[in-house]
């Protein structure tokens, strides 16, 4: 979108028309995503930002991050100040009853991924967002990503012919990334489940319905965490097409890498850096990669992220991550979790 005016949409009730960088935000939770969202918007020239938590610690750290308008101890008093659209960034177990509180406050709502840890009450939430009328989209920032969006848009444009298979790694050592992951939520409930990106990116460039869901998880590495630390789904598509993805807390180094193998090519994404990124489509007519080095920054997903979701609010657009695309990964990790679980009854009752 060239320039800086950005037109708005006629507001109803008789109110006036806002410019996307006037709505107000409310980020509910000060934590390291809530501190990453509020720096973005920040920096987009979001005027009104405000905030909330329970924590005053979280509060405070936020509040050196970026001077906010207003910070709340809690979400419904934040609520009450009638913001225009609310930021989730809590963790996955709050995210739909919070989602369902904003949108009978009238606002429109950005949720962080995962949508849910449960696919219970989903469905609750489309249809309060289509009553009420307002924006749900959920935060599926490497939908946004320079590199897979390229590999999206090769895949989609037939250069490598029909999709086959999708293998998806992503692995990365959590007590380097965070030296407090044994206080955080995942690391007792999710492990390596809340990697979720990369199986709803293996979801997104299938493109197709699912015929079954097998996995193994489990902790396997010495970081100690109760959750699984390793994850390996299999998922298989209706219309001749298998997804593998692999999730991982324990890996050094980092590495994410996704590969696309089709008919008549291959398309491979991998960056184990954020501010590096290289995608590599085969052509085998010619025998020839085609390798493509992207310099990236890691808030330039959600940069982007943040303004689709302001500008669909202001000028009343669609949002592209929408709550069925979401609830796509949260049914596949149901699946898998249930399917883990299943194998060790049956283990224990042999």
């Amino acid at each position: 979108m060239g320039g800086s005016y950005l037109p708005t949409v006629v507001a109803p009730l008789g109110k006036m028309p806002k410019h996307w960088k006037d709505l107000s935000v409310l980020i509910a939770g000060c934590g390291s995503a809530g501190r990453r969202h509020a720096r973005v918007l920040a920096e987009l020239g979001v005027r009104d930002i405000r905030a909330c938590d329970p924590t005053a610690a979280q509060r405070k750290s936020l509040q050196q991050t970026v001077p906010v308008t207003k910070i709340y101890e809690s979400y419904a008093v934040g609520l009450e100040d009638r913001p225009d659209c609310t930021l989730i960034c809590t963790p996955p177990d709050m995210h739909i009853p919070m989602i369902s509180e904003a949108l009978e406050a009238d606002c429109h709502v950005l949720c962080e991924k995962p949508l849910s840890d449960s696919s219970n009450r989903i469905d609750e939430v489309v249809q309060l967002a289509d009553r009420k009328k307002r924006k749900v989209m959920v935060a599926l920032c490497f939908r946004f990503h320079e590199g897979l969006r390229k590999a999206h848009q090769y895949l989609r444009e037939g250069r490598i012919g029909r999709l086959v298979s999708v293998r998806a790694l992503m692995g990365e050592h959590l007590p380097e990334v965070r030296p407090d992951y044994r206080e955080m939520y995942m690391s007792r409930y999710e492990g390596a489940y809340d990697l979720s990106h990369d199986v709803d990116l293996a979801l997104w460039y299938a493109g197709q319905p699912i015929r079954s869901v097998r996995a193994y998880a489990g902790s396997y590495s010495d970081i100690g965490i109760e959750a699984p630390d390793v994850v390996e789904i299999l998922v298989d598509f209706q219309d001749r097409c298998l997804a593998n993805v692999h999730l991982d807390f324990f890996q050094q180094p980092r590495r994410r890498q996704m590969d696309l193998i089709g008919t008549e090519g291959v398309i491979s994404v991998e960056f184990a850096s954020w501010d590096h990124c290289t995608v590599s489509c085969y052509d085998p007519a010619s025998t020839n990669w085609h390798v493509e080095n992207l310099a990236t920054q890691r808030d330039d997903m959600f940069t982007a992220e943040d303004r689709e979701f302001l500008v669909a609010v202001a000028e009343n657009r669609e949002v592209s991550c929408t709550i069925a695309e979401a609830r796509k990964s949260v049914e596949v990790i149901e699946l898998a979790k249930h399917d883990v679980d299943s194998q060790a009854s049956r283990a224990s009752s042999c």
